[in-house]
């Protein structure tokens, strides 16, 4: 059976290396670039912000280990999105181990598919403790290689 994230990501919604240093600045940057990526409408940017940050005041999203997977559900969107991006020098998600976060895994999905969204979060969940996985994340010099060892878990 195919994992959950088959498709959802794509070599133009990855960030290499993040430029924002906060935890709010790299989830505004990273829907900037999946807006970009042509994976969200442009006039949804702070409907999408907007939830992220109200996702992150109820219980911080940072797994520990050195990952973080901020999501939202939108309503009336079509599709998911899924960032991935990366910050080497770490940022402070609030992660339950206190530990700076240097991968991201973001997911935005239509509030009306609500399985794909929570199999899609175990996934990632699954992830973040591997690590062989976080270490060739962080490892990764390029947005492409990022997205290989995505595909190579997706399988």
């Amino acid at each position: 059976m195919p994992s959950p994230v088959v498709g959802l990501f794509s070599p133009k919604a990855i960030i290499h290396e993040l430029a924002s240093a906060s935890r709010d600045e790299a989830l505004d940057e990273m829907v900037r670039a999946a807006i970009g990526a042509g994976i969200l409408p442009r006039t949804r940017k702070a409907q999408v912000v907007e939830a992220l940050l109200a996702r992150e005041a109820r219980g911080s999203t940072g797994l520990g280990r050195g990952v973080a997977i901020p999501h939202a559900k939108i309503p009336g969107l079509r599709s998911h999105a899924g960032i991935v991006a990366r910050s080497s020098g770490g940022m402070d998600f609030r992660a339950v181990d206190g530990e700076l976060v240097h991968v991201l895994v973001m997911l935005i999905s239509p509030d009306n598919r609500q399985d794909e969204h929570l199999a899609t979060l175990r996934w990632v969940s699954l992830m973040a403790r591997d690590h062989d996985f976080c270490s060739f994340i962080r490892q990764a010099r390029t947005a492409e290689q990022i997205f290989e060892v995505l595909q190579e878990r997706a399988g």
